[in-house]
């Protein structure tokens, strides 16, 4: 196999930015090599979650709107933004573009012309990445004009090693690592899987929902009256999901769940 001059310089600038893997000019420093195949007028790196505002992770210095492009947003935009909602669909991981996802009438809507049309541009390229257990990762590439079928040929070569890429960097992100952490709602999902996963057998809705407020630090008479049941029914639930879980107490059940990794191994 032969490479040409352009073909080594080119691995040359993709060695380079894997050892930028987990510093903060990762993303930027990818953005640079995409720029030199397809242009492009905006990027942002997004992880899409359910029933969450995104978490924007990094973003074109120079993006089309200004401070504040993402306010509007992660406020409420995000629940219409056709790449949000096809997130949410388990899509496979791969490059999509805007006319894959978006519905037919997309580009009439108001959101297009007052919004994405502003701030994203004509046309939008996603490579879209499945994260188990913390969503879907998203390298946006926004145009104002319409991709050509050579950058999205470009882009589609380039998916193989760039998705595991994306993969691994959102891995070393220290930074994401310690804010899903210490996001409530996030370790709130978190404690429900690891309570429906360690269950033998599986522990009912109920029994997550009693076991959450024990771990909360509620009593059993608190239990039943959060929850509206009696306090033998509440007995009887706090008995079963100890002995689903192998343990004797409260005192077991936290030191199950409240230890750092507890949240996460799951």
């Amino acid at each position: 196999m032969q490479l040409a001059v352009a073909d080594l310089a080119f691995h040359q600038r993709l060695g380079r930015l894997m050892e930028k893997l987990g510093e903060p000019g990762f993303w930027p420093a990818l953005a640079r090599l995409l720029a030199d195949v397809i242009t492009f007028d905006t990027w942002v790196v997004l992880l899409f979650q359910p029933e969450q505002a995104p978490h924007i992770l990094a973003d074109h210095a120079a993006n089309l709107a200004a401070a504040d492009l993402f306010a509007d947003y992660r406020a409420q935009l995000y629940r219409i933004d056709p790449f949000y909602v096809f997130s949410q669909q388990q899509p496979a991981g791969g490059l999509y573009r805007l006319d894959d996802v978006a519905p037919d009438s997309f580009r009439d809507t108001a959101y297009f012309h007052q919004y994405f049309s502003r701030n994203v541009g004509a046309d939008e390229l996603q490579f879209l990445l499945p994260i188990p257990g913390q969503g879907v990762l998203s390298l946006s590439l926004g145009s104002r004009r319409r991709f050509t079928d050579v950058e999205i040929g470009a882009c589609q070569l380039f998916s193989p090693w760039l998705l595991p890429l994306m993969g691994k960097a959102i891995r070393l992100d220290a930074y994401l690592t310690e804010q899903l952490r210490h996001n409530p709602a996030e370790r709130q999902l978190r404690l429900e899987d690891a309570l429906r996963q360690r269950g033998e057998p599986h522990l009912t809705e109920r029994e997550v929902q009693v076991a959450l407020l024990v771990l909360a630090g509620h009593s059993t008479k608190a239990v039943a009256r959060e929850l509206g049941i009696s306090l033998d029914t509440a007995k009887v639930h706090r008995r079963n999901l100890y002995a689903k879980l192998g343990v004797s107490n409260q005192a077991g059940l936290f030191l199950l769940f409240s230890a750092p990794s507890a949240a996460s191994a799951d």
